[in-house]
């Protein structure tokens, strides 16, 4: 019987087991860094989404001095605005991470009032 000496493949092993290691780690990795953005973006949607609705509150309060003969279209325009520019003042690095800029903050407003897009209230 015969022995074979395998010793000097013992460093090339070394190196495949490593190289795999190493590609199993760079996955892992690179899926909770995923994982971890998706958490961080949701997190910031409900930021955006509660200060949108605080912006809407801080309009409607704003305008409750406007008396009624102004026209819903007026005043929805208005407190859209106000809104708006309530979110981008108090919360601008959530705005931006989302990257949305002043037509997307006014659409996700109207959405919420329920304002149609011909400007009539839904």
């Amino acid at each position: 019987m015969h022995m074979i000496d395998v010793a000097a493949l013992q460093p090339l092993v070394n190196e495949l087991v490593l190289a795999a290691l190493t590609g199993l780690a760079s996955f892992v990795v690179a899926r909770a860094c995923a994982l971890l953005k998706a958490k961080r973006d949701g997190e910031l949607g409900k930021i955006l989404d509660k200060t949108l609705g605080m912006g809407i509150a801080f309009a409607m309060a704003k305008i409750k001095a406007v008396e009624e003969a102004n026209s819903t279209i007026a005043v929805k325009n208005e407190v859209v605005a106000e809104a708006a520019n309530y979110a981008v003042l108090h919360v601008p690095q959530t705005v931006k991470a989302l990257g949305l800029d002043g037509e997307h903050l006014t659409r996700m407003i109207e959405a919420r009032l329920g304002v149609a897009e011909s400007g009539q209230p839904a």
